[in-house]
């Protein structure tokens, strides 16, 4: 017989992918990640813009030097392009792979409180538009998640 417990808990996987060390710990990784390319990023940008100013002001060239400064911004606006579908894919990449490790961690936690409380399901609370009173278990989850050894 089951107890007088909800037979169904919540979570915010949101507030836990926030407020937890390890999804902290994901999100600096995932804001390192981004820094980092966007000073890739910023480079290549500049290095174009160089070639652009410098193709604005190349009538008084040889039309070898025009035609040179026309291939290196072609060439740059692609690298440029590559490059940004590039950190894009990255850092989706990261960041799927950081949630999936996020929730490794939190499924067990959600299983042990699901088995403890009696329920069969465990919503997220970041999806759903109501939730009763005392059927939140995300503080919980939290607390386990971060007394684990990292």
């Amino acid at each position: 017989m089951r107890s007088a417990s909800p037979s169904v808990v919540t979570v915010s996987l949101m507030r836990v992918a926030t407020v937890s060390n390890a999804g902290k710990r994901a999100n600096q990784k995932l804001e390192t990640l981004k820094q980092e390319r966007g000073r890739d990023l910023l480079a290549k940008q500049r290095a174009l813009e160089d070639v652009v100013r410098q193709l604005a002001k190349a009538d008084a060239l040889p039309q070898a030097d025009r035609d040179r400064l026309t291939q290196d911004q072609n060439r740059l606006r692609g690298e440029l392009q590559q490059l940004t579908a590039q950190a894009n894919s990255d850092f989706q990449a990261t960041q799927l792979r950081l949630n999936s490790e996020l929730r490794g961690q939190v499924a067990p936690i959600l299983a042990d409180i699901a088995k403890r409380s009696g329920v069969d399901v465990v919503l997220n609370l970041d999806n759903i538009a109501w939730a009763a009173p005392g059927t939140d278990t995300t503080d919980e989850v939290i607390q386990r998640l971060n007394a684990l050894p990292q």
